[in-house]
């Protein structure tokens, strides 16, 4: 039995308009995730733009903070202010302020305080490898190939001459220009970089260390403290209890500098949670005989956020303006 022509044709509009119809939701869902994809890239891109516009809004602060305390250094050199005997005025504590809306901590460190590594004598780098807590032997060793790095090859004696080296080039053979480069030193991996570079410097181009402005872990090092109390500084340095006229310093390594450079450390905290950390090296007393000379601008390690969150939090309230 054969369908009626007229239902016939009903059942064939039905079919292309079934058809039709299904062309249509599939080209409306196409279209949908077209469109989501186009709101969701454009939303990242609008969130990407504003991650970089707010992370060189903070570099953009941090620099600042650190011109400002560049601008007091120099001042305070002019006018010749000396720090105080029993509190160092710069021995790296955090101070807290707050510049153009963001949370801000400045730590200036009066790098005398330090360890130069090109005027250090191999007995004081010995020393000092041994109080962070490298073993006996590897920090002679190491001390040596400090020694080694340094020196040109003109000036060294066979006996002095380095070994081959774990590293895929040759010691530099000429004095340090930053701290930076310890990482090209024979024997120094990773971890012991991140550990040395606070307490060395490349600036100070004194044979000893001021004891009034050494960071409290070297200070600690130095004086024979036990590792762990050591360690425990070096990891809240502070508020301490150090007696900076601590008899157990070794006289012949505490040499008091003048006011010549200073690593300045600054951390700056938006609103917005972008964050920048940058440490500025200033010499006041450049051979150049300029009154003064920035001779580093790098990344700095951040240390203080936990702070600077509080800060933010609290809207700033009681922190003074920088």
């Amino acid at each position: 039995m054969t369908d009626a022509p007229g239902l016939a044709e009903t059942r064939r509009k039905r079919k292309r308009a079934g058809f039709a119809l299904l062309a249509v939701i599939w080209g409306v869902g196409v279209i949908s995730l077209l469109v989501l994809s186009f709101m969701k890239t454009g939303r990242l891109r609008l969130q990407t733009a504003h991650n970089i516009a707010s992370a060189t809004q903070a570099n953009y602060i941090a620099d600042g903070v650190i011109n400002l305390a560049m601008l007091t250094l120099v001042a305070e050199k002019n006018a010749n202010v000396a720090p105080p005997r029993n509190a160092p005025a710069y021995a790296g504590a955090p101070h807290y302020c707050v510049y153009e809306g963001a949370a801000i901590a400045v730590a200036i460190e009066d790098e005398a305080g330090k360890v130069d590594l090109n005027a250090a004598s191999p007995e004081l780098l010995e020393m000092t490898l041994a109080g962070l807590g490298v073993e006996a032997r590897a920090a002679k060793s190491l001390a040596q190939a400090i020694v080694a790095f340094r020196t040109p090859a003109a000036l060294l004696g066979k006996q002095d001459r380095p070994p081959p080296s774990d590293k895929p080039f040759a010691p530099k053979q000429a004095p340090f220009e930053t701290v930076l480069e310890l990482d090209q030193v024979d024997g120094v991996n990773p971890a012991l970089f991140r550990d040395l570079t606070p307490f060395v410097t490349t600036h100070s181009r004194n044979a000893g260390v001021d004891a009034r402005a050494s960071p409290p872990a070297l200070f600690a090092a130095l004086a024979g403290f036990r590792l762990a109390d050591v360690q425990a500084l070096r990891a809240v340095p502070y508020p301490n209890a150090l007696d900076r006229d601590d008899r157990r310093f070794p006289a012949q390594f505490n040499q008091q500098g003048g006011q010549s450079a200073f690593l300045i450390h600054v951390e700056a905290l938006l609103a917005t949670g972008q964050t920048a950390a940058k440490d500025a090296i200033l010499d006041l007393s450049p051979t150049s005989g300029k009154p003064f000379a920035i001779k580093e601008m790098r990344r700095g390690q951040s240390k203080y956020v936990d702070r600077l969150r509080e800060m933010i939090a609290t809207n700033g309230a009681g922190v003074p303006a920088c």
